[in-house]
């Protein structure tokens, strides 16, 4: 269960099934935009992205067990950074997201798996319950250094703690890589982004990264007999990164812990405990043209949990394979067991190819499937298709 799952999200109307393919027509179409340096040391830009999906689901069915019937959906991400950096030293961030729709989220069989997983119209209101709308980051900056190959950078502010934790180089950006959130993050446990918190991050030469994450978030506690409860929780994640150049290209290897306060719900309804989960994010250059990646996680589950094992991985594939060098591709399994809810297992593929369109201007197609085993009656599982524009300035 991803910490970040609990952060509270009202709900306003998705865009009409007959309105999407126009919005997702109107970011399809997008002109190439460009990077604005507005002085040497202050800049504008940002994405627009829009994603169809089309999703056939078999023996699948909402929480009101009502059956799941194929079906479209879209959904339009506008994200404008602000970056001013006054000093080498010093670095102030503001990004802000605006959205349309959902896309498939919202009526998913799978909604420990979002499909696609950036911050979507339900996600960028009301801001983890703190009645904060559309100010994802506002953050500051300053980096000690002590050598040239060692330095200490500290933020603070409302950060997205995937910056610092749970990294990878080819599976860590549903905006240009895989949609699936099994495979942007560890889903076991997501840290919490877009809330208060502190991150440092030491870095010693080229081979070794420090980094820590303190959050402050707000968790909903349904409880069995009692009326559900906000709670605060701490949260606290540590990441160790080796990185090293080989003869066949760059790896980098992390060991990352996780650990929140008691303010979860136990697999009872009835009281508390905390989370705690250990993982691993690999990822190595196989030469020119490939690269592969896998992530491993486990977390206790004496909280409520879909899952409690985690493992994955994926082969990144260049273009210039197929002679098409801004051109890439992707492939990748997860499967995901235990728990105390009730999902027995779950088995996760994707594959994307992403080309450029114009300058700034690119486009990937997605295939999705996914095969939930459950106690329940109906396994749900089906293919999803998916198509996604992205336009940089």
């Amino acid at each position: 269960m991803s910490v970040s799952g609990y952060a509270t999200a009202v709900l306003f109307p998705r865009v009409d099934a007959r309105i999407a393919p126009i919005t997702f027509l109107i970011a399809t179409l997008s002109s190439p935009a460009y990077a604005y340096d507005i002085t040497d040391n202050f800049s504008i830009g940002g994405t627009v992205t829009g994603v169809y999906q089309y999703g056939e689901f078999s023996g699948a069915k909402n929480e009101h067990g009502e059956t799941i019937d194929d079906t479209g959906r879209a959904t339009v991400v506008t994200d404008i950074r602000f970056d001013f950096r006054p000093t080498d030293k010093d670095r102030f961030n503001i990004v802000l997201s605006f959205a349309a729709g959902n896309a498939l989220n919202e009526i998913s069989p799978y909604p420990e798996h979002p499909l696609y997983a950036d911050e979507l119209e339900d996600l960028v209101e009301d801001i983890s319950g703190r009645g904060r709308d559309y100010l994802m980051e506002a953050w500051y900056k300053h980096t000690f250094t002590f050598s040239t190959d060692v330095s200490l950078g500290i933020t603070g502010g409302f950060i997205k703690s995937t910056d610092w934790l749970d990294d990878n180089a080819y599976a860590n950006e549903e905006i240009e890589q895989y949609m699936n959130d099994a495979f942007v993050n560890n889903t076991l446990m997501i840290p919490p982004n877009f809330v208060p918190g502190i991150a440092t991050e030491f870095e010693f030469g080229d081979n070794w990264s420090f980094r820590n994450v303190w959050i402050n978030g707000k968790n909903e506690v349904h409880w069995k007999e009692k009326e559900e409860e906000r709670r605060t929780f701490n949260y606290f994640g540590s990441q160790i990164g080796y990185h090293m150049q080989t003869g066949l290209g760059r790896g980098n290897y992390r060991l990352l812990f996780q650990i929140t306060s008691n303010d979860f719900l136990d697999a009872n309804h009835t009281g508390t405990e905390d989370l705690t989960s250990i993982g691993f994010s690999l990822d190595q250059q196989l030469g020119d043209t490939f690269g592969a990646f896998a992530r491993f996680g486990w977390q206790d589950d004496d909280a409520e949990v879909s899952h409690d094992t985690l493992y994955s991985g994926g082969l990144y594939i260049d273009g210039s394979l197929w002679g098409r060098a801004h051109q890439d591709a992707g492939l990748a399994y997860a499967y995901l067991d235990g728990g105390n809810e009730s999902i027995d297992n779950t088995s996760i593929f994707e594959a994307y190819v992403r080309f450029p369109l114009w300058e700034h201007v690119e486009i990937s197609l997605d295939l999705q499937y996914l095969d939930a085993d459950t106690d329940t009656d109906g396994e749900p599982h089906g293919f999803i298709y998916g198509i996604r524009t992205n336009t940089h300035f």
